[in-house]
């Protein structure tokens, strides 16, 4: 019986190894194949046609008047199709629209026909301000220049869909300039306004409104990767990992990670030093009954330090204790995590020297030491035995519990996530990196905490 479970057993994993390699073969051989030459599928042009006014509308805001109008005047019409060889198609197409460069940037400071004071005094916001300027562009793109010619656009298909390449000379010559026009109008420092000179570097109302009535909708004028999926994640997944740790910012995290690791050192020591001589005292009492105000005191710190959060504990020590008398927030932390650990570690101590047999303490008292001299020689050295392996997972404990440090600023490893997220405004990868640090961390804890195990059963039964 047991024979034929070991056979079945071999089958099964073999079975799964197989198919394990031939899901990676084939995924392989998928992606060498997407690497040669690849035709798009085939469309008709009033398909076409409809694709790319989607597309073009897209790069205009609508809720722009000045915008709205522009793409009013614009026609660009498809004349024929030639497909390429990278799942790409060539629109060559015939083109009709407006000088907007020249609307715009031949008297720019003519926009402003209106005072940006309210009669209240008060500055005109920056709506209010692209408001105005908004209907002089859309009058200006009426009566502007007509532009006409020959362009090609290219689109690449992704996934099955139609994505256009919208370069700088494409956005220029279907839209007569207008990429221009936002490089310039961002580049500008003064503007002659109300009759006077006034520079807008310092008047942000002015800036943005002025700004947002150039402001377009298309969001990058790089090509479209229309590679096999899977190497489109990995192609994905670098560009979001350099743009995250790329620039020096993995120093946050590297330096972080030290902070974090110096924080539990120290508080590992306080909340060994204090776990000891609270669960001394408490074994003290429970044993011979002497030290019962100091028991007291001991049953109030693990009630209180074990029946509340160890955020708000943080709070509390930081805030209305520390930062007053100008405690730096890294001793405030070490000092909080190591109360908040003592109060573990002595339970733990305390179950360990509780379990010691009587006898031991009878054994040593008959050879001449004292209470102290017994306890300390005797007994805690076996009590120590037998708890390290709780011990050390309270160690594994603390160094997670470490993370809320970041909520008095203090720059942990869980901070220093926090800061790249706030620089790349990427919420996975910063705090999956933090997460995968910790992770690792604990294992190599864990695995430690394990060995330690198997020494104490091989010294057991020796």
């Amino acid at each position: 019986m047991r024979k034929q479970k070991s056979k079945a057993w071999f089958w099964t994993k073999l079975t799964v190894l197989f198919l394990i390699v031939a899901l990676i073969l084939a995924t392989a051989v998928s992606v060498i194949l997407s690497l040669g030459p690849q035709k798009a599928s085939e469309i008709p042009l009033e398909q076409a046609q409809s694709v790319l006014d989607k597309a073009l509308t897209d790069v205009l805001k609508s809720d722009r008047e000045g915008l709205f109008t522009l793409r009013e005047k614009t026609v660009v019409t498809v004349e024929s199709l030639e497909y390429g060889e990278q799942s790409d198609i060539v629109f060559r197409c015939s083109y009709a629209t407006v000088d907007s460069y020249s609307a715009i940037m031949g008297d720019v400071n003519s926009l402003f026909q209106f005072s940006t004071q309210k009669p209240n005094g008060m500055q005109m916001t920056s709506t209010e301000i692209r408001l105005n300027i908004d209907k002089a562009i859309a009058e200006r793109f009426r009566a502007a220049s007509p532009l006409s010619g020959k362009i090609d656009i290219t689109f690449y298909e992704v996934d099955g869909v139609l994505q256009p390449y919208f370069d700088e000379t494409v956005v220029n010559t279907c839209f007569g300039g207008i990429l221009r026009v936002q490089t310039e109008v961002n580049e500008l420092k003064t503007l002659v306004i109300d009759g006077k000179e006034v520079s807008i570097e310092n008047k942000a109302n002015i800036r943005r409104g002025l700004m947002e009535c150039v402001d377009l909708s298309v969001a990058t004028l790089e090509r479209p990767d229309n590679s096999h999926p899977l190497v489109r994640w990995w192609n994905d997944f670098s560009d979001e990992f350099v743009r995250n740790f790329g620039d020096g910012y993995w120093r946050y995290l590297s330096d972080g990670l030290l902070t974090t690791l110096a924080i539990t050192f120290f508080s590992l020591i306080i909340g060994v030093v204090l776990g000891v001589v609270v669960a001394i005292v408490r074994c003290t009492y429970d044993k011979i009954g002497k030290l019962k105000i100091a028991d007291g005191i001991c049953r109030f710190y693990l009630t209180v330090i074990r029946g509340t959060p160890v955020m708000v504990q943080l709070l509390i020590i930081y805030f209305v204790m520390l930062l007053p008398l100008g405690v730096d927030k890294f001793i405030a932390a070490v000092i909080c995590f190591g109360i908040n650990s003592g109060a573990y570690v002595a339970e733990i101590i305390r179950g360990g020297i509780m379990a010691v047999d009587d006898g031991q303490m009878e054994a040593g008292r008959s050879l001449g030491f004292n209470y102290v001299q017994t306890m300390w020689y005797i007994v805690i050295p076996q009590a120590f035995k037998a708890v390290l392996p709780a011990l050390a997972n309270e160690f594994i404990t603390l160094l997670k519990e470490t993370s809320v440090a970041a909520y008095i600023g203090v720059a942990d490893l869980t901070r220093g996530g926090e800061i790249i997220r706030g620089k790349t405004f990427s919420a996975f990868m910063p705090l999956l990196a933090v997460a995968l640090i910790y992770l690792v961390m604990v294992l190599g804890l864990s695995y430690l905490v394990k060995l330690l195990e198997r020494r104490l059963h091989k010294s057991d039964r020796g």
